[in-house]
Parts: structure tokens; sequence; C-alpha cells
């Protein structure tokens, strides 16, 4: 009867499981950044974050993803490209470039539903570690950066 049990809760656990990434697959459905989670999430030397909805509510957010890479230059020209595509029609709140590529930048995309703000936060460190994170929730631009220069996030 336990097994059972323990069986029935994994078959329940990865259902939930499979619900939660088709979520997070359709947040980002229109945007090229996917690409980069998809691609690189797995890999080694990679830190991959997606918040539950209890810390979510807490902040005004509907979705967090991150994901850290460390010291990959392929990754670093994927991400630069992703970007590229996916900040065409969103407002530049920053971008910093160095030699041409971009270092630092704070995107905010066109609504895809009413009172859900989408936000692209990008940053390469001086040691070449790529931060890449997505966000959509309630909150606005001045309650985003008010919320990262506080917590120091970012």
């Amino acid at each position: 009867m336990k097994r059972i049990i323990r069986i029935i809760t994994c078959l329940l656990t990865l259902c939930i499981l499979f619900a939660l990434e088709a979520g997070a697959a359709e947040m980002q459905k229109d945007l090229r950044i996917k690409e980069v989670f998809q691609r690189y999430g797995k890999k080694k030397n990679v830190t991959m974050v997606e918040l539950s909805n209890e810390m979510l509510e807490t902040y005004g957010m509907a979705h967090y993803k991150s994901i850290t890479i460390k010291e990959d230059a392929e990754a670093l020209r994927f991400t630069r490209k992703c970007l590229e595509t996916d900040q065409k029609g969103a407002r530049k709140i920053k971008e910093v470039t160095d030699d041409g590529g971009i270092i630092s930048a704070y995107y905010q995309l066109p609504s895809v539903e009413e009172d859900l703000n989408r936000f692209i936060l990008f940053k390469v460190s001086k040691k070449g570690v790529i931060t890449l994170v997505y966000i959509e929730g309630e909150l606005d631009s001045d309650d985003l950066i008010t919320l990262l220069f506080t917590r120091n996030d970012f």
C-alpha cells in the first residue's frame, strides 16, 4: 500500500512539474530568450531559478525565471543575439555596451495582457558570468527598480 501511495505521489508530482514547465514556456512564447533557458538551463556551470507562486505573490510577480551561466563565450554570443531580437518594440530603461556588445540591459517589453508588465534584465560580470532574468507581473518599472536596488539582487 505504501508503495502505491509513493507511486501516485510521484506521478502527481510529475504532472505538476510538466504543467509548470508548460506555463513557463507559455509566458515567454513570443520571446527569443526562451531559447537561452532551453539550450543552457541544464548544462554544467549553469544555475537556473524559477520562483514558486508563494514567492511571486510577495513581490507582485506572476512569473520569474533567471539563468546564470559561468564563462561561456558561445552562450554570451547566443544570448546577445536573442536580446537583439527581443528588444525590438521594448522600452529601453537601461542599456550599457562595451566593445560593441551589451554588458548590461533592462528592457520593458510590450504587454500581452492588461495589467501584466514584462521585463528582461541582463548583465555580464567582469569575470564573464552571464545573468539573464525574465519577470512578468503587476509591478511596474519603478517597483522593480526599487526591489532590485533595495535588495541588491542585480
